[in-house]
């Protein structure tokens, strides 16, 4: 039985679903039903039981599962400690929200896999509330998010919790005029405003700034990608908030100008979460070790 063999069985935990499984392994449903065969045919018993389209694991496969994830767990380590002195092998899996794998991770990434070649890294963008979510139900080792954590929340959530820098929303319009002054919140609530969705945590950062005001936004439109909302605050004269860092080079161009907003305080945190019980795992520490110094120098730039 290979490692991958194991790893689809432990996906198939999971999702309680072939086809996903088979998606998440870039084969067929068919080749999985195989491998699960294969392996209920070696142990002499079923591993699943079918509840409609879903697959529901027996008592048995809950117990092999435990035991199977601490051999593949062990396999990567292993990989780690024979590789080349100074060479890391290895794959990771990182989650993060907008802002941070749009405008801060891309560089990142690449000056870590150019120093750690074969070191892969798996990584994908969703807002706080799904980046928590997948965090915690063990599909990513590392989640780097916009959303405030605090300490009770991480605790009571069996997180770590990590402040990796600090970041500052921008009010922006393609109005000159309108941001040649400070402004009070209540001067612009007649405005066609564009915000991130619901789960957003630059959204939340925002509305809980503006206190009970914040209910009398008029949201006219809510999308789930930073940079269609920079469009139509550019061409259609919508107003939106950003990470100063997301609009940084359309303010140079002045096809962007901030707003300063009066009596409100929109500083806030990024942060680096994993799970407390996570098990060890040498290539996600030295990852974190160049996110750690990546963000440092880009606040002392």
């Amino acid at each position: 039985m290979r490692i991958k063999d194991l790893e689809i069985f432990l996906d198939l935990l999971k999702t309680k679903s072939p086809t996903l499984t088979a998606e998440n392994f870039k084969t067929t449903q068919p080749n999985v039903s195989i491998i699960i065969k294969n392996i209920e045919n070696m142990i002499g018993s079923s591993l699943f039981e079918r509840l409609g389209k879903r697959l529901l694991p027996t008592s048995k496969a809950l117990f092999l599962g435990g035991l199977w994830l601490e051999v593949v767990e062990g396999y990567y380590k292993s990989l780690e400690l024979i590789g080349e002195e100074g060479v890391f092998l290895g794959e990771i899996s990182i989650v993060s929200t907008h802002t941070i794998g749009e405008y801060f991770l891309p560089r990142i990434l690449y000056e870590f896999a150019k120093k750690y070649p074969k070191v892969k890294v798996v990584s994908h963008i969703h807002n706080t509330a799904e980046c928590l979510n997948l965090l915690k139900k063990g599909e990513v080792g590392l989640a780097l998010i916009e959303g405030e954590i605090t300490k009770e929340y991480a605790k009571s959530e069996g997180l770590i919790a990590e402040v990796l820098a600090k970041d500052e929303l921008v009010v922006a319009s393609n109005d000159f005029i309108l941001a040649s002054r400070a402004r009070y919140i209540d001067e612009l609530l007649d405005k066609k405003w564009i915000l991130r969705e619901y789960g957003s945590g630059l959204r939340d950062k925002f509305l809980n700034a503006l206190g009970d005001i914040g209910k009398e936004i008029p949201i006219f439109l809510e999308l789930d990608r930073t940079s269609a909302i920079k469009d139509l605050v550019i061409t259609k004269g919508a107003i939106s908030v950003f990470s100063k860092i997301a609009i940084a080079r359309e303010v140079q161009e002045k096809v962007l100008f901030p707003v300063e907003i009066i009596n409100v305080n929109l500083e806030r945190n990024l942060y680096s979460l994993k799970r407390s019980t996570q098990p060890f795992s040498g290539v996600l520490l030295k990852f974190e070790e160049c996110l750690m110094e990546a963000f440092a120098n880009i606040e002392n730039s």
